[in-house]
């Protein structure tokens, strides 16, 4: 009963990233775009029932439905209401009185049909906010028939009055007054307490603190509360997690979607946040522990594996390649938004994936190999939502965005990895990852989870890094000529290197050059028809490249 409350009062998590991809070999077409929909909360039916998979996005969506929209006036409710019970020195009738309508209420309502009791002493209200005139007082134990709740926090009662949830429960209390138990909420993070889990799925390869994670550093004290609640919770499969004093469902939705992002060893953490009673959440989960422990063991073979190809490389562009270059050849891209698709269920076992399930498999393996790294959301140069990831190599922090890497999403053969947003930094990726860890929720607002650091340095880009990197026009030629000699010699269609000059990238893409290597293309080999020229997404950062066409 108590969860199905807690569900009536649900906001849902939707699919992170839902993503398409165009692919065709026309001339100047670009990286396929990445269609996908950014994190929101929705609000949930009232079927107690609602599984996972229905608050999740499905193929050909770009954005998850909402049952009821939204408003403002929730967010502002939270932060003025408290579980402190209300004063009982206001003036209130003795008779019971039915709400007067607004002409616009500032709340919605969901149907329900309910039996419930008073828990503490409190009065109704006349309208579904806080501060609205009080009505009837209620003694604890009273039993209550509710007919609607709303998305401001309160429960509808037949006369059309209005009850705070934190008031209501679905077991008559014994008799005492429980104010006191109410409003005294301990706000010590659950994680640093003495709590046994055994229902804890152990895993032989990840183990990297919460506490040492960019993001959480990012957060207010609160919001670092609350974040240790809920990793705590859903590393034991606990439901109840408990909330701050104040804080508001922006700050709730802030740091379930940071949790969500940056600890990626709770792949069975669900994409819905249910807001519960009383400063709680229940928390959901996708799989049993029993399935959970499954799955870890399949995924750290795997990543036992990786690791030794990861470490038997000492620079930090290396062994990140060892990463990109493994979760690309790995997986395939998906446009249906699953808790397997936007998670390392499946990315690190090799399956079908979503932005969000790239970027957090790369940071999975980051944080076993020692590589300071986050899950970065925002939207491309479509408008778009995606996913990716900022990562710390040698010098300072990179952009490394492992969707646009895969065969799949890109072009040149399913053994191809692209490399053109491989540790790129913010002044390359200016045009096309945009927003970064700002999402927008159902009611219009922007939450902003924290800022990722400047990627200011170029070093360990891969064109500086690997040697394909030009300054001049004549070794520009003699370079493009030496990947086309690559390519056709071993049967590939792809042909790039970067230069450092924008009249320079505009020289080596004019129609003059694109006719000079084709026909040197075509001279080599009888098996090659022509090249196609690609500007899109790589004027932006001074990729010059010319695909084979056999």
């Amino acid at each position: 009963m108590k969860k199905k409350l807690s569900l009536i009062l649900a906001f849902a998590l939707a699919a992170t990233m839902l993503a398409g991809c165009k692919k065709t070999d026309e001339e100047s077409t670009g990286l396929p775009e990445v269609e996908t929909s950014s994190i929101s909360l929705t609000q949930m039916t009232t079927e107690a029932t609602t599984t996972t998979e229905a608050t999740t996005t499905t193929e050909e969506t770009t954005e998850t439905e909402e049952t009821t929209e939204e408003t403002t006036t929730a967010s502002a409710s939270e932060t003025e209401e408290t579980t402190t019970a209300p004063s009982e020195t206001t003036t209130a009738a003795t008779t019971t009185a039915t709400a007067v309508t607004t002409a616009k209420k500032a709340w919605n309502e969901t149907e329900i049909s309910e039996t419930l009791y008073i828990k503490t002493s409190c009065y109704s209200r006349k309208e579904a906010i806080v501060g609205s005139e009080s009505v009837k007082k209620y003694e604890a134990g009273t039993k209550i028939n509710i007919v609607a709740a709303t998305d401001t926090g309160y429960y509808k009662l037949a006369d059309g009055t209005f009850i705070h949830s934190d008031y209501v429960t679905d077991q008559k209390p014994s008799g005492e007054d429980t104010t006191a138990a109410t409003t005294a909420k301990d706000n010590t993070p659950d994680s640093d307490k003495n709590t046994s889990g055994s229902n804890k799925v152990t895993s032989a390869t990840y183990k990297k603190s919460y506490k040492d994670k960019y993001g959480y550093k990012q957060l207010s004290k609160d919001e670092q509360t609350l974040y240790a609640n809920i990793v705590k919770a859903a590393e034991n499969f606990e439901k109840e997690v408990k909330v701050p004093d104040g804080m508001t469902s922006n700050d709730i939705y802030k740091v379930y979607v940071c949790v969500f992002n940056q600890e990626p060893q709770l792949f069975w953490l669900s994409l819905s946040i249910p807001f519960g009673l009383g400063g709680t959440l229940e928390l959901e989960y996708t799989l049993t522990p029993e399935q959970a422990e499954k799955k870890q063991a399949e995924i750290d073979a795997n990543v036992k594996e990786i690791m030794k190809s990861v470490n038997g490389y000492s620079s930090t562009v290396s062994r990140l390649k060892v990463i990109y270059d493994w979760i690309v050849l790995n997986n395939t891209f998906s446009k249906n938004g699953t808790f397997e698709t936007c998670s390392v269920y499946n990315g690190l076992t090799g399956g079908e994936l979503q932005c969000q399930g790239y970027a957090k498999s790369v940071l999975y393996l980051c944080d076993v190999a020692g590589i300071d790294c986050m899950t970065v959301v925002g939207t491309n140069d479509e408008g778009l939502s995606h996913a990716w990831n900022v990562v710390y190599c040698e010098d300072g922090y990179y952009i490394l965005d492992s969707t646009w890497g895969d065969p799949e999403v890109s072009y040149g053969g399913k053994d191809y990895i692209n490399y053109l947003f491989f540790l790129a930094s913010d002044e390359m990726t200016k045009g096309s990852h945009l927003s970064a860890n700002i999402v927008t929720r159902k009611n219009g607002n922007e939450i902003k989870l924290f800022a990722p650091p400047a990627c200011t340095k170029s070093s360990c880009y891969y064109f500086k890094a690997y040697n394909k990197e030009y300054s001049t026009l004549d070794d520009a030629v003699k370079g493009m000529y030496a990947e086309l000699d690559a390519a056709i010699a071993s049967g590939k269609n792809v042909a790039h290197i970067r230069v450092t000059d924008a009249k320079l990238w505009e020289t080596l893409t004019s129609n003059d050059y694109f006719k000079k290597f084709q026909d040197y293309a075509k001279s080599k080999s009888s098996k090659v028809s022509g090249l196609n020229r690609r500007k899109s997404r790589t004027e932006g950062i001074l990729v010059v490249e010319y695909d084979v066409k056999y």
